[in-house]
């Protein structure tokens, strides 16, 4: 073989290498990213966020402190010592702040409950997210 010709399979060779390597890299970062999407899809405690509707009726009262007023949301998923984050939708805003909802609330096993320094005038759109915590 001639130098040209040496030169030429050499050059014929490091580009196959390359589209070889290329390819590689590309179905490595493909699956990659499929697990990451399937790890996020099953995740078992990933918290989700559930609608609910807080009503005028249903209140209850105690004495305990600046929130006398409570209302038990129900849910099979709560437990003691789990978090919960309750989210007011933007037209019930007015109505929670008139009614002096408390921004915690507590959870109990099955109950989420939340506090107020009176009753709602009108029903109070939300969404809640529990967070588990330690058992």
């Amino acid at each position: 073989m001639n130098k040209i010709t040496v030169l030429e399979h050499l050059k014929a060779c490091s580009e196959a290498a390359r589209i070889f390597v290329e390819g590689l890299m590309s179905e490595l970062a493909k699956t990659t990213v499929d697990a990451i999407n399937e790890m996020e899809e099953v995740k078992a405690d990933k918290p989700k966020a559930v609608s609910v509707t807080i009503p005028v009726s249903g209140w209850k009262s105690d004495s305990s402190g600046d929130y006398p007023k409570y209302y038990d949301i129900l849910t099979k998923d709560a437990a003691i010592g789990d978090r919960t984050d309750i989210v007011i939708a933007p037209a019930s805003l007015k109505s929670a702040k008139s009614c002096g909802l408390c921004p915690t609330s507590e959870t109990l096993a099955g109950i989420i409950r939340i506090r107020a320094t009176g009753v709602p005038s009108e029903n109070i759109s939300a969404e809640y997210i529990i967070e588990k915590g330690k058992e």
